[in-house]
């Protein structure tokens, strides 16, 4: 969110053609209580970013026998697997879409006694469940 604070600062500056350094606008941005709002702004969303931008789902499914699925539809998403146990399947972004997610890009897949726990960032886990249970109940149908 830093990040995002400075680059509009620096956009700033530059098309708007203002003969001030970046070092400058910083003093003139933060003098106001507009800076400081925007700055207080950014440093709440950053800490409360986790209780919003991260979720755990449940699937009724065997991390074990339903391993197929599981990575089939992790990789729908653009997941591939980093790392796995007996229990956790780790599953990581590729490309570009690592970068979009901002390097916050780890879903992991946990057997629970009631199935699996499918947990990370919030549109990504929410899109694999989606196609997790489609690929179950296909898998059903033809069993």
């Amino acid at each position: 969110m830093c990040v995002l604070l400075v680059a509009l600062i620096w956009i700033k500056i530059k098309y708007e053609d203002l003969p001030v350094t970046y070092l400058q606008m910083l003093e003139i941005y933060f003098s106001q209580w507009n800076g400081w709002a925007m700055a207080a702004t950014i440093v709440l969303l950053s800490a409360t970013y986790p209780l919003f931008g991260f979720v755990r789902r449940s699937v009724s499914a065997d991390i074990t026998a339903d391993r197929q699925q599981i990575e089939a539809a992790m990789a729908t998403v653009g997941l591939e697997l980093c790392s796995a146990t007996d229990s956790c399947l780790t599953f990581r972004a590729t490309g570009l879409q690592r970068l979009t997610l901002l390097f916050e890009d780890d879903v992991t897949v946990c057997s629970t006694t009631e199935g699996v726990t499918i947990s990370g960032h919030r549109r990504t886990v929410i899109r694999a469940v989606i196609r997790l249970e489609g690929y179950l109940t296909h898998k059903r149908r033809d069993e």
